[in-house]
């Protein structure tokens, strides 16, 4: 293994130069050249076919090299488009928030009262009482999944 991750390092510049080609900037091809080097000694230690990495044992694989870095790139770069960053400029404070606490709270116990007898109470027993719905489940006899069904759906009126 030692030899393997010594051989990859040997070629550290080239991993570095194929991210650069897909468009990153040198400290981000940095940072995934090192995911590369962690994942690829993770998929040695995990794989019965490990040997793939290296050319007759003594030569390294570089399509497998590539296809790695290409795969971890193509990865972040939908997570970057998935969940995309705010700047701070972006983001607008207000200290005039017109917040009223007992509209809310009546507004939300409005909701309350319009539910189901049997969802009020089981809402009214993990939220109110403070019970767990394991516990609940055990006092009641009543299906754990079931409770937690009832309080997914009672949130989700409530929002």
């Amino acid at each position: 293994m030692e030899n393997l991750l010594n051989d990859l390092a040997i070629k550290h510049k080239d991993w570095v130069r194929i991210v650069l080609s897909f468009g990153a900037d040198e400290d981000v091809a940095e940072d995934y050249v090192q995911d590369m080097y962690l994942k690829i000694y993770d998929w040695y230690l995990r794989s019965d076919k490990a040997k793939s990495i290296m050319y007759n044992g003594d030569e390294i694989n570089y399509y497998f090299v590539f296809k790695t870095l290409n795969s971890l790139y193509i990865t972040k770069k939908r997570r970057e488009v998935k969940y995309p960053k705010a700047s701070l400029e972006d983001v607008q404070l207000t200290d005039n928030i017109d917040f009223d606490k007992d509209m809310f709270m009546n507004e939300i116990q409005e909701k309350i009262d319009k539910l189901y007898w049997y969802d009020k109470k089981i809402f009214e027993f993990v939220y109110k009482k403070g019970m767990s719905m394991l516990q609940l489940s055990q006092l009641t006899g009543i299906s754990y999944y079931s409770i937690k069904r009832t309080i997914n759906k009672v949130k989700k009126i409530l929002r």
